[in-house]
């Protein structure tokens, strides 16, 4: 039996009690609390990890040697395990040891970061809302809802960077960033999902291409087509999005896989293939040798969105998600 009501029974064993005790209830919240690590040795146990050697961390960390190696063994001894192999030659980590440091070096993390939302929320400050944009999307409504934002919280710092929406999507659910740009449909996340904006989806052609002799393409000849296309492992639920819309009865004539859709049109316009395209990529890159053509029928949209977790306690979150409902989904 482990945790902690595994050692309130081995106590109760050990001072006489019956092989069948009673039943077992957990210790008051206090008792638990008094059981969790300690934040500085934490601390002190990762530098030391880092800098493999006592005495480099000792110097960074501006203690005594005797110190610290009290403070990391009293840090040991709160885990119940071994952090560091001490038989051996040469500073070793155990396999206990490996394990704390990347979780520790987490927590830490995570524990900055309150302290400072918390601080933020008592100065009347947002603090910081990380966004990660999708590599897919630019303009419209989303950096419309981020300059409304800059405008009403100017106390809030914004830290941004892209990515493609399967990697946003991991670090919004492991709570590394606060709103995760996406091409929706996600699949499995448990992330919320808000929709703010839609683009045409376009077939980008070569510019010798039949398809250039008109204005539209009948959707029936995409079927044969050779075609370029992204690894659907950058954004599922957009590239399903995007083979429903364009070829509904059987799986396009993949004949190559390029890494994002700058390459993919460059592909095209060396004649490779035709390739879906999102109207927004094609109207930024504007490779020469490619066209761009609307397919007939029904309009066809891909939709741009904002993921986050519902249980983020972050106010800029809440401030951010507001003024995103402000923003008019474009219609036809």
């Amino acid at each position: 039996m482990t945790g902690v009501t595994g050692n309130y029974l081995a106590s109760s064993l050990a001072a006489g009690g019956s092989s069948c005790p009673s039943p077992i209830v957990d210790p008051p919240i206090s008792s638990r609390y008094n059981r969790w690590m300690n934040l500085q040795r934490a601390h002190y146990f990762v530098t030391v990890a880092k800098q493999m050697s006592f005495t480099r961390a000792a110097e960074e960390l501006h203690v005594a040697q005797s110190a610290l190696s009290r403070q990391v063994k009293l840090f040991e001894h709160e885990l119940g395990v071994e952090l560091l192999d001490r038989a051996g030659p040469r500073f070793a980590l155990t396999a206990a040891g490996e394990v704390a440091v990347a979780e520790t070096e987490v927590l830490l993390t995570l524990v900055e970061r309150s302290v400072g939302r918390i601080r933020a929320a008592a100065a009347g400050s947002g603090g910081e809302l990380r966004i990660a944009h999708t590599r897919s999307w630019a303009g419209g409504n989303i950096a419309r809802a981020v300059e409304r934002f800059r405008v009403r919280y100017p106390g809030t710092t914004i830290i941004e960077h892209r990515g493609f929406t399967a990697r946003n999507i991991e670090l919004a659910a492991a709570g590394d960033i606060d709103v995760a740009i996406v091409r929706p449909p996600i699949y499995e996340s448990g992330l919320a999902v808000k929709i703010l904006d839609q683009e045409a989806l376009l077939v980008a052609v070569p510019a010798e291409h039949r398809f250039t002799a008109g204005s539209r393409i009948d959707p029936a000849e995409l079927a044969d087509e050779p075609v370029v296309f992204w690894p659907r492992i950058n954004g599922p639920g957009m590239h399903d999005a995007i083979v429903r819309q364009l070829w509904p009865h059987r799986p396009p004539n993949v004949v190559r896989y390029e890494a994002d859709d700058e390459q993919v049109l460059h592909a095209v316009a060396a004649g490779v293939g035709i390739a879906p395209m999102p109207a927004g990529r094609a109207t930024a890159f504007r490779v020469p040798g490619v066209e761009l053509r609307e397919v007939a029928g029904e309009p066809r949209y891909l939709e741009v969105a904002a993921a986050y977790r519902s249980d983020n306690p972050n106010i800029a979150l809440r401030q951010f998600l507001e003024v995103a409902e402000e923003m008019d989904l474009p219609t036809g």
